[in-house]
């Protein structure tokens, strides 16, 4: 209703660029580069694993004939049981990696959320957009740079928790 509409007042906007926060912001830069340092280590514990089940895959075509049918299947079913383990190995590791970059966003979030309420108050905002879904706007509703600032001031990094390597194993 009209009346509820003017109860409520004009809306007044502050854009935060939320992307940049998270790409400018220390705390963003802290995960993203211990994130991409554990997906390096993912990528070669896989390699580590196809190479590794690459070479007995090779020794078991030159055993073939070699071997006694039922001694090859044994190995067969050895090798594919290896794969297996390899297979889930990666899917758990890559698992970690999903949830703790969840739980590093979540962390971000909880520490954004009061800073950015304080900002809405302090400039007797109603609404926060991210200015990414901002077709056009004037000048001066841009939080982004006093969000990253004072986020940068609340929490500089944040310690991602994943397994290490020989609790992965």
């Amino acid at each position: 209703s009209v009346a509820n509409a003017q109860s409520v007042g004009e809306a007044k906007i502050i854009l935060v660029d939320f992307n940049r926060v998270t790409t400018e912001a220390l705390v963003g830069r802290d995960v993203a580069a211990q994130l991409e340092s554990n997906r390096v280590n993912i990528e070669g514990r896989a390699s580590e694993l196809d190479q590794g089940l690459a070479t007995e895959r090779s020794e078991l075509e030159r055993q073939q004939s070699l071997l006694a049918p039922d001694a090859f299947e044994e190995r067969v079913r050895g090798f594919s049981q290896r794969q297996l383990a390899a297979r889930t190995e990666l899917e758990q590791r890559n698992a970690q990696h999903q949830r703790a970059a969840q739980q590093a966003s979540l962390e971000i979030q909880r520490i954004l959320r009061p800073i950015i309420l304080a900002i809405m108050e302090e400039r007797g905002a109603t609404v926060v957009l991210d200015k990414m879904t901002v077709y056009h706007s004037v000048g001066g509703l841009d939080a982004t740079t006093q969000v990253i600032e004072r986020l940068d001031g609340a929490m500089s990094s944040f310690e991602i928790t994943l397994p290490s390597a020989a609790q992965a194993q």
